[in-house]
Formats: C-alpha cells, sequence, structure tokens
C-alpha cells in the first residue's frame, strides 16, 4: 500500500512536474479566478434584487453598463501592447479588482444609492477589460512562446474553467440557501486573492511590443500624445484587419454570441409556445452546461487546423439548431440542442488557440480589447432586440440559417484559396 509521501511522490512526478512552472502558476492562478468570478456574479445578482428590488430594466441597465468599458476598450489596446512589466500590471490590476469588490460589498451592506452601485459596477468593468487583454498578452510570454505549451495551456485552462465555473455557480447557489449573498460575495475575496499569489509567482521577463522596439527596454513608457494616440488605434485596426481569416471568423463569432444568448434569454417563451412546463428550464440548461463541458473534453484530441474548425463548426451547429426549431419530436430537439451545445464548446478551446496562432503574441492587447468591443456591440445590439420582436421561432430560424451561411463562405474562402 503506498504511503501518502509517496502518493504525494508519485503525483509530482507524473501529473505536476510535467509542465513548467509558469504553465502550474498560470493554470493555479486562473483556476482560483474562475471560482471568484463566479461566487462575486452569483451573489451580486441576488444582492442586487434582494437589497435593491430593482425590476427587470435596472437589471438590464446594470448590464449594459458593465459593457460599455469593453466596448471602447479597443482604444487603449495599443497602450497595453506598450507595457513591458505585464506580471506587475495585471497583478496591480487584480488588486484593484479585489478593492472594488469589497467597495461593492459595502454599497450593499451600507444600501448606498443604487446609481453609487452602478458606478462602482462601471469601474469594475473597466479594471476588468484591461486585466483581460494583459492576461491574454502574458500567455505566450510566461510560457516562453511555445506553441505547443500555449495550446496545452489552452486545454487544461478551458477544461478546468467548465468544471469549476459548473461547480462554483453550484456551490454559490447552495450556499445562498442556508447564507447571506454577503457571505458568498466575501467569500469570493480570497479566491480572488489565491488568483493574484500564482499570477504574481510566476517568472516573466519584460519585452516590448513589435510596434515599439524604439524605446529602450530600462525607460519607463512615455506618455502617448495626441497624434500617437490616434496613429496607434488605426495602426491596431489596421493589423486586426489585415488578418482577415482569422478576424472574419472573430467577427462572426462575436455576432453569433450575440445571438446566442437572446435565444437562450427567450428559451422559457420558447418552451411554452411548444407547450412544455417552464419548469423544465432547469434541465435544458443543465444539458447546455453538460454540453459544453463535453465539447471541452473532447476539444484536445481534435487535430483538425484551428480556421477550418470553424466553416464546420458553424455549419454543423448551425443546422442542428435550424434543426431544433423545425423537428417536432421533442426528443430529437433535446438530442439536436446537446450535439449543438458539444461542438459549441469544442470551439471555445479552437477559438483561443487561433487566437494565439494567428497574431502577433506582442499585439494580443489590442486584439483581445478589439475582441471584446466586438462581443460588446453585438451583445447590446441583441439584448435591444427583444424590445421590438420576440417570436423566437422565427429569430432561431433566421439565427441559425445564417449560421450555416456563415459556414458556407467561410468554407469556400479557405478551401478554394488552398486549392
Amino acid at each position: 500500500m503506498l504511503s501518502v509521501k509517496t502518493a504525494r511522490e508519485l503525483v509530482r512526478t507524473r501529473f505536476i512536474d510535467r509542465f513548467p512552472y509558469n504553465f502550474r502558476q498560470l493554470i493555479y492562478g486562473k483556476s482560483f479566478l474562475n471560482v471568484a468570478d463566479s461566487f462575486y456574479a452569483v451573489a451580486v445578482s441576488v444582492g442586487l434584487v434582494a437589497v435593491y428590488h430593482i425590476d427587470a430594466g435596472t437589471l438590464s441597465s446594470f448590464t449594459l453598463v458593465s459593457m460599455l468599458p469593453a466596448m471602447f476598450g479597443f482604444l487603449f489596446g495599443h497602450v497595453i501592447d506598450r507595457i513591458r512589466a505585464k506580471r506587475a500590471w495585471l497583478v496591480a490590476c487584480q488588486s484593484v479588482y479585489v478593492l472594488l469588490v469589497a467597495l461593492i460589498a459595502a454599497c450593499l451592506y451600507f444600501r448606498l444609492p443604487v446609481f453609487a452601485l452602478f458606478a462602482v459596477n462601471f469601474l469594475f468593468s473597466c479594471v476588468s477589460t484591461l486585466i483581460g487583454a494583459i492576461d491574454t498578452s502574458i500567455v505566450p510570454q510566461a510560457l516562453d512562446d511555445d506553441e505547443k505549451l500555449i495550446e496545452r495551456s489552452v486545454d487544461v485552462q478551458y477544461l478546468t474553467g467548465n468544471i469549476l465555473n459548473i461547480a462554483s455557480n453550484f456551490v454559490a447557489s447552495l450556499l445562498l440557501g442556508v447564507v447571506t449573498y454577503a457571505v458568498v460575495l466575501n467569500a469570493s475575496i480570497p479566491f480572488f486573492v489565491a488568483g493574484i499569489f500564482f499570477f504574481w509567482r510566476m517568472k516573466i521577463s519584460t519585452r516590448v511590443s513589435s510596434e515599439s522596439t524604439d524605446v529602450e527596454p530600462e525607460q519607463p513608457v512615455k506618455p502617448v500624445k495626441r497624434e500617437s494616440f490616434t496613429r496607434g488605434v488605426a495602426d491596431s485596426v489596421r493589423y486586426f484587419a489585415r488578418q482577415r481569416v482569422p478576424s472574419f471568423i472573430i467577427l462572426c463569432e462575436a455576432f453569433l454570441s450575440g445571438a446566442l444568448d437572446v435565444l437562450l434569454a427567450l428559451i422559457p417563451l420558447y418552451l411554452i409556445s411548444i407547450h412544455v412546463d417552464v419548469a423544465w428550464l432547469g434541465l435544458v440548461l443543465a444539458i447546455q452546461q453538460g454540453a459544453d463541458l463535453v465539447g471541452s473534453l473532447i476539444a484536445p484530441f481534435i487535430t483538425i487546423e484551428s480556421t477550418r474548425f470553424f466553416c464546420w463548426d458553424y455549419m454543423t451547429s448551425g443546422t442542428a439548431l435550424l434543426l431544433v426549431f423545425l423537428v417536432p419530436w421533442i426528443p430529437a430537439k433535446v438530442a439536436l440542442f446537446a450535439l449543438a451545445f458539444v461542438i459549441i464548446g469544442i470551439s471555445g478551446n479552437y477559438f483561443s488557440k487561433m487566437l494565439f496562432s494567428s497574431y502577433d503574441h506582442t499585439r494580443l492587447g489590442s486584439v483581445d480589447t478589439i475582441i471584446r468591443a466586438l462581443y460588446a456591440i453585438f451583445g447590446i445590439a441583441f439584448l435591444l432586440v427583444p424590445n421590438f420582436y420576440s417570436n423566437i421561432t422565427v429569430l432561431g430560424i433566421v439565427l441559425n440559417a445564417l449560421t450555416v451561411a456563415f459556414g458556407i463562405a467561410l468554407a469556400a474562402r479557405i478551401y478554394l484559396r488552398a486549392a
């Protein structure tokens, strides 16, 4: 029988020591932050209703305010690319993030006016956008631009992220049954701190963006003048546009993400329209999350080139979801729905791999902010759709037919060019 010490050595030899030091710190840090984000999101949603008794309109406004920084973050992406000490900036921003979580908890505890909470939430979203861009650009730097190691980190992060999101949301929901939202919100803070600790432990050398090699590494970043700022924004957008195939995929993904969000939001209305009790909504969402998890498990074993994957993704997942609205038999609808989300689960993994393989690693800050801006723009646009049109069957047919059309157009572009 193995002793505890022998078992630990076996785990370290077989699993832990297989990966470089920075790889492990990256996975640990992101895992703790995933749990923290889930606790925070669940607690704040409940706290808003419990303390302020806000209606659906105010809750939508709260969501809208949180999207605004992402929409305009691309204006500062080139500045993020110029940051050399990215680890220090990331840890500093994450520390501010924790302080803002504590400030939101204080707003709820002292029942400050709701506009104060909106203001803190706006700042929270600004910092979150900055963290996301730095976090994306630091991954290749932490892993020494090793493409295989980067892909492996995506596989591990995406899988652990899915598992931890499901588990932590479940745990947070259970906790809310026995404790207040404030306890759950405060419980997120130690997880935030633990995540920051692992990022702080990473050993990363400083480097400069390819567009800023004229700046001496040991000198601080100089203030950006208005002319150079405008030129930097234009240059970032031009660089993104020049990567035609991956950037077209990103544009499609942003559009389809917004479309999928509105369809998922209208699921209760669809269940009523096909004479299914709304109480089954929980099962539908469980199938969605489970299928997404299965997709993340399958993704590492698929070897198709990332850009080519997406044309088949759009054609198959789009067809599956289109048939959900056309096939009358409910078990078939469920099977097609699950199939679509397995493919969507795989695509999330491939999206990250495509990002790291298709763009200059020193410009990932600006690319990430442009991606977030596109997602925010389409997210807000589709958020407004139910105010004007809410026939989910027609929306489902039209939007999923568009998904299939995107896939066909992308396949024609990739395969005809290869021929």
